[in-house]
C-alpha cells in the first residue's frame, strides 16, 4: 500500500473535480484576463469566503504573496516576518530578485511572530535604514509543522498595523486548516489583514491554483503584476472548475486530516530514535526528529521510501526532522499501515546500528 505523506499538495482531485473540469473543457473560454465566467465565478466565490472585495486566480500561492510584495512596497522597502516564513525561506529571493524588497526576519515561538519584536523591527525609515512598508503573517505555519497563529495575535498585530498604517499580508496558503483548528471562519481570520492568499490544491484537493483577495484597487492591480511576473494564464476555466468545486466541499472536511496527523502523531511517539509531541500538532502536518546517533534520517527516508512510505526531511528549522502531511486520501487504514511499516524500519535500523557500534 502505496502512503505518500510528502505534503497535501499532492492528494488527486475528487471525481466531482474531474467531472467539472470535464464540462470546462467543452465550454468556451473567455478571452480577457479576467473575463472568463467560470473563473469570475471562483473569485467571487473566493472573495465572499474571505471576506473581501475582490479575487484573482492565479497559479500558485507563491505566486500571489509576490504580487502582494511587489504592490504594497517599493524598491529598497522591507517588510517584516517572522524568520521561518514561507515567503523568507522558501520563494527562491524572489521579494528581492523580483521588487527589490528586503525581507526582515523577526524572531518567534512556532511560527507566531513575537508582537513586541515584530513591532521593534518596524522602521520608518532614513537616510540610512529602509522603511517597513509591510508585515507578513503566516497562518499556518508551514515550517513549524502547520502551527496555527492565535487570533489574539492576529487581532493584535492588526491594530498596531493601523496604528503605524502599514498593511498587512497574510500567507494563508492553509488557511481552512487554521480556521478549522481555531474553530472560526476564514474570513475572520482575514479580516485582521489587508490582503490574503490561499492555496486551492494544499488540503483543498484542487489540482492546481491559488488566490490572492483584498480591496477592489488591489486586485485591478494585481491583474497587472501577475501578467508582468508571468501568470496571466488563458484559458483557466478548467482548473477553476476545479477551485470552485474544492470551496464549495473541501474546506470544512479539512478537520478530519487533523484527526489522522494527530493519530499519526500518537502513534510514532514513542518509536525509539524519534522524538514526536502530538500535543504540537495542531493540524494535518507531523515533525519527527530523527536521533541521528540512532538512526540515519536519509537513511530512514530511503528505507521508508521503498517500503512505499513517502515523506521527506524538513527543508528549514530543526535539523533531522521528518515532516509528514495527512490530506483527504489519507485514511485511518494508512495511518495505521503507515506506522507499522514505520516501526519495522526503525527497528530494522536501530538493530544494524547497535551491531555497527557492537
Amino acid at each position: 500500500m502505496l502512503v505518500d505523506l510528502r505534503t497535501d499538495a499532492i492528494s488527486r482531485p475528487t471525481e466531482e473535480m474531474i467531472d467539472a473540469m470535464t464540462t470546462a473543457a467543452r465550454s468556451i473560454p473567455g478571452f480577457g484576463l479576467k473575463h472568463d465566467p467560470t473563473v469570475s465565478r471562483l473569485e467571487e466565490m473566493a472573495a465572499a469566503k474571505l471576506g473581501k472585495e475582490s479575487a484573482l486566480f492565479c497559479p500558485t500561492c507563491t505566486l500571489c504573496n509576490q504580487i502582494a510584495v511587489h504592490i504594497f512596497c517599493s524598491p529598497g522597502e522591507s517588510f517584516v516576518a517572522e524568520e521561518l516564513s514561507h515567503l523568507i525561506v522558501a520563494e527562491a529571493g524572489a521579494v528581492a530578485s523580483l521588487s527589490g524588497v528586503m525581507p526582515v526576519p523577526v524572531k518567534g515561538s512556532r511560527g507566531t511572530p513575537d508582537v513586541q519584536n515584530l513591532q521593534n523591527a518596524v522602521r520608518k525609515g532614513d537616510e540610512l535604514r529602509p522603511r517597513t512598508a509591510l508585515i507578513v503573517l503566516e497562518n499556518t505555519h508551514v515550517y513549524s509543522g502547520g502551527a496555527v497563529v492565535p487570533v489574539s495575535v492576529m487581532e493584535e498585530l492588526s491594530n498596531f498595523s493601523q496604528k503605524v498604517a502599514i498593511p498587512i499580508h497574510l500567507d494563508g496558503s492553509r488557511l481552512f486548516n487554521a480556521a478549522s483548528f481555531l474553530g472560526v471562519s476564514a474570513d475572520e481570520i482575514a479580516g485582521y489583514c489587508d490582503s490574503v492568499s490561499i492555496s486551492l490544491n494544499k488540503g483543498l484537493a484542487a489540482p492546481l491554483g491559488a488566490i490572492l483577495a483584498g480591496e477592489r484597487d488591489f486586485v485591478r492591480e494585481a491583474v497587472r503584476v501577475r501578467q508582468m511576473f508571468g501568470g496571466g494564464w488563458r484559458p483557466a476555466n478548467i482548473l477553476a472548475a476545479a477551485g470552485i468545486v474544492a470551496l464549495e466541499t473541501m474546506t470544512e472536511r479539512i478537520g478530519e486530516d487533523h484527526i489522522q496527523a494527530k493519530r499519526l502523531a500518537e502513534g510514532l511517539q514513542n518509536f525509539n530514535g524519534l522524538d514526536v509531541d502530538p500535543a504540537m500538532v495542531d493540524t494535518n502536518i507531523v515533525l519527527a526528529r530523527v536521533d541521528p546517533l540512532q538512526i540515519s534520517m536519509d537513511h530512514l527516508i530511503s528505507r521508508l521510501e521503498k517500503a512505499e512510505i513517502l515523506v521527506i526531511a524538513l527543508s528549514a528549522g530543526a535539523q533531522n526532522t521528518i515532516r509528514m502531511v495527512t490530506h483527504h486520501e489519507i485514511t485511518p487504514e494508512h495511518v495505521d499501515h503507515a506506522l507499522d511499516v514505520i516501526s519495522q524500519v526503525i527497528d530494522l535500523e536501530t538493530d544494524n546500528q547497535d551491531q555497527i557500534n557492537a
